[in-house]
């Protein structure tokens, strides 16, 4: 075989994705976008930062130090401290370990609870249908704050009892959006041919009606997530939920906040620089979430 004439250089091999390869990497960057990185982001790291920084810190979350209360930022302490003496700098990374724990289980279940009743809701023509939306319409005619109050005030000041609460308060808002998808949904012939066929109920909601319906749902739950971090926060700051010494966005911004007036702006301000943050994120995703929804849909 005769060598290739000088001058010229025989093309390397193009390396090519597999078509099944190809077609997952092309759906990945279609659904993909900055909304939805960067609020993921910020969360992996207000998570990540919860377990490394407690653990590699040289103060504890919930040792206190009367000896150094009140101490402005430093390299010591770069948050300062509060009036107890408490570091905030770990405090507030540790603070999602107890935020987002009772906020992902209070509206995770409320989620649960809200899909199932919707879903009966949705395929109940009679009495289950109406008594589901009344019931949604009496607890969500209270302010979403001041009823979880009342409940955590009488159920108890325990962590259990916040995420019930949660639940409770959330549960509405996801039934009457899948109980309104599933009403649109039951409609459509794919349905009337599923039904023709001879599909069981059960078979139909889960195959048909189910994954059709979670698509509002997927996307509020990013947004109740936030306003479960506001409500969690806010309870803490009325002195009902999380207490001290266990760090608590909403306790720590309480503590700090007839300080501001003195000088002493850190104790307030850092916890509340992460708490909107954390809110940012939530919102920051469901709007990725939506934006991926509507990509997928087109």
């Amino acid at each position: 075989m005769n060598p290739p004439p000088a001058g010229r250089h025989e093309a390397a091999p193009e390396f090519v994705l597999p078509r099944h390869s190809e077609g997952f990497a092309k759906r990945l960057r279609r659904n993909l976008n900055p909304p939805l990185l960067w609020g993921a982001f910020i969360i992996f790291v207000l998570a990540l930062g919860a377990y490394v920084v407690p653990a590699i810190w040289q103060f504890g979350a919930e040792i206190a130090n009367p000896r150094e209360a009140l101490l402005p930022p430093s390299v010591r302490h770069p948050f300062g401290t509060d009036r107890s003496g408490f570091d905030i700098f770990v405090r507030v990374f540790h603070a999602p370990r107890i935020d987002l724990t009772i906020v992902v289980l209070g509206v995770g279940l409320g989620a649960l609870i809200g899909i199932v009743l919707g879903v009966a809701a949705g395929f109940s023509r009679r009495f289950m249908g109406e008594f589901s939306m009344r019931l949604a319409d009496i607890v969500q005619a209270f302010p979403l704050l001041i009823l979880a109050i009342a409940l955590v005030s009488l159920g108890g000041n325990s962590l259990t009892n916040v995420v019930f609460v949660l639940a409770f308060v959330n549960a509405p808002v996801f039934l009457r959006l899948v109980r309104s998808r599933v009403l649109t949904v039951r409609e459509q012939r794919y349905i009337q041919a599923a039904v023709a066929l001879g599909n069981s109920t059960t078979r139909l909601v889960f195959r048909h009606v189910l994954p059709n319906s979670l698509g509002p749902a997927v996307v509020q739950f990013g947004v109740s997530m936030g306003y479960g971090i506001l409500t969690l926060a806010g309870l803490a700051y009325l002195g009902v939920g999380v207490q001290v010494p266990t760090p608590e966005w909403g306790s720590m911004i309480l503590g700090g906040a007839g300080y501001i007036t003195t000088g002493q702006w850190w104790i307030s301000i850092f916890p509340g620089i992460f708490l909107a943050s954390a809110v940012f994120a939530f919102n920051l995703l469901s709007e990725g979430i939506e934006q991926a929804r509507e990509v997928h849909l087109r």
